[in-house]
């Protein structure tokens, strides 16, 4: 069953965001989705960034450039979605760039989001990194991040292997969620905990305990925590492989990624809950940016939005 019904895209134009476009197509297509295309231009920035403060400066023609810019943009986006078979719309967006996608997971009534992982230079960017950090701090929606290596991934190989980072959290137990909601029939789960072997080393040497020990009881904490994940997921039928690793959290995760073959990866945005915590917001982050697969990065887990009624 489709649980994504409107996926956002914002885009730009740059090579990051077509990937990003290209994506979301192939995303909708496997949901039977339309795709809302939005451009967001902010004025005031580029016009207090362009301005001489004292000097009259004549900023009509630049306004009228981003605005036949953004125009552009989202029509060619839209034209691609139409040769692909793709239902399509478009919404041209004022402001900050990260504030404006925001704003518009809500008035679009969007369930996901689909950005690159960075842009273009000067007035014309759209996706720098802190870009689409913004988003990802700002919405409660999953945002697919994609990559150049991860954009080509196909629809039948993004979905046969899910790859779910989890740790003692909430915003954990909400990815392994939406990758239950996204898995299909033949989707394979591979729920992963890393036990930071390193961190454990630093705390056992400042507190003067054997680190052996601590080792053993937070693998012994990770196996418990994904025998309960397989157990509520196998109650929904998944197909379910469990592995705890013993590393560093973003290296070990992502050979992990590319060992099990997995065309889609889901982590929270951070871990908060006990000392079995693995997910802070830097491993999420070091996950998104170097993942060689699209990654899905989930704050919580909410209930896809009605479909839109035919008018």
């Amino acid at each position: 069953m489709s649980i994504l019904h409107r996926i956002l895209v914002p885009t730009d134009g740059s090579d990051p965001s077509v990937m990003a476009l290209e994506f979301a197509m192939r995303l909708a297509r496997a949901e039977c989705a339309e795709v809302v295309f939005c451009s967001a231009v902010d004025l005031t920035g580029a016009i207090a960034g362009s301005t001489n403060p004292y000097a009259a400066t004549d900023v009509g023609p630049l306004v009228d450039a981003l605005e036949e810019q953004s125009k552009h943009v989202l029509g060619k986006a839209a034209a691609r979605a139409s040769a692909a078979g793709v239902s399509a719309s478009t919404v041209e967006l004022a402001g900050p760039a990260a504030g404006a996608v925001a704003d518009a997971v809500d008035t679009q009534h969007v369930d996901a989001v689909v950005m690159g992982t960075h842009g273009l230079s000067g007035v014309s960017r759209f996706f720098l990194g802190s870009v689409t950090d913004g988003v990802l701090r700002r919405v409660d929606v999953p945002v697919f991040v994609v990559s150049q290596s991860g954009a080509n991934v196909p629809a039948d190989v993004l979905f046969s292997r899910i790859a779910v980072a989890l740790d003692d959290s909430d915003p954990a137990d909400a990815a392994l969620e939406f990758a239950l909601d996204l898995a299909q029939e033949t989707t394979k789960l591979v729920l992963a905990h890393v036990v930071n072997i390193r961190e454990l080393y630093e705390l056992a040497a400042a507190e003067r305990y054997a680190a052996t020990a601590a080792i053993a009881q937070a693998r012994h904490a990770a196996e418990e925590l994904l025998a309960a994940a397989a157990e509520r997921a196998s109650r929904r039928g998944a197909n379910i492989e469990t592995v705890v690793i013993e590393g560093e959290p973003v290296a070990s995760f992502l050979d992990l990624v590319q060992t099990s073959g997995a065309g889609l990866a889901a982590i929270g945005t951070h871990g908060r809950r006990g000392i079995r915590r693995m997910l802070f917001g830097s491993v999420a982050e070091g996950v998104v940016r170097q993942s060689p697969i699209p990654v899905v990065v989930v704050r919580r887990h909410r209930k896809p939005a009605p479909r839109p009624k035919d008018s």
